[in-house]
């Protein structure tokens, strides 16, 4: 909703690094970012995990998105995450496209559920599945330390 300051922009990735994976694209210089963040605090969802990808605004449509998203994947699996939640503000058809195409699937739509450059916007839920093991007591996610 605003643009971050320097200050504010390192306290997000120290607070984010401390647990999850953070991960930079450059193509020779920066284009993109991605990372896992908390899905929700309660113990009950440790092995959720909420994707974010952010391209620079002349980065799109050349496959950044789909480098960041794969390796973001992958490093979720490797780590014990058993689903991967994203949301996306409606609109976005470019994340859409994304998520689609990288295995999300629509799970749920909530119209009018943000507040972004001064206009109410709906949000999908997009969800990716990464197993189909459910064990009855499951390790804790490796990157997580909280």
């Amino acid at each position: 909703t605003k643009e971050l300051t320097l200050e504010e922009f390192k306290d997000r990735v120290h607070h984010v690094t401390a647990s999850y994976p953070w991960i930079i694209l450059e193509d020779p210089e920066p284009v993109g970012y991605a990372y896992l963040s908390q899905f929700n605090e309660r113990a009950a969802y440790d092995w959720t995990a909420d994707v974010s990808v952010y391209l620079r605004h002349d980065a799109g449509h050349k496959g950044y998105g789909t480098a960041l998203m794969k390796q973001l994947i992958r490093m979720a699996e490797q780590d014990g995450y058993k689903h991967l939640v994203s949301i996306v503000t409606e609109g976005n058809t470019a994340s859409e496209h994304l998520h689609e195409a990288c295995g999300f699937e629509k799970m749920a739509f909530f119209p009018d559920f943000g507040y972004k450059h001064h206009a109410w916007v709906g949000v999908t839920y997009y969800v990716l599945r990464l197993s189909d093991q459910f064990e009855d007591s499951p390790a804790e996610p490796e990157d997580r330390d909280v």
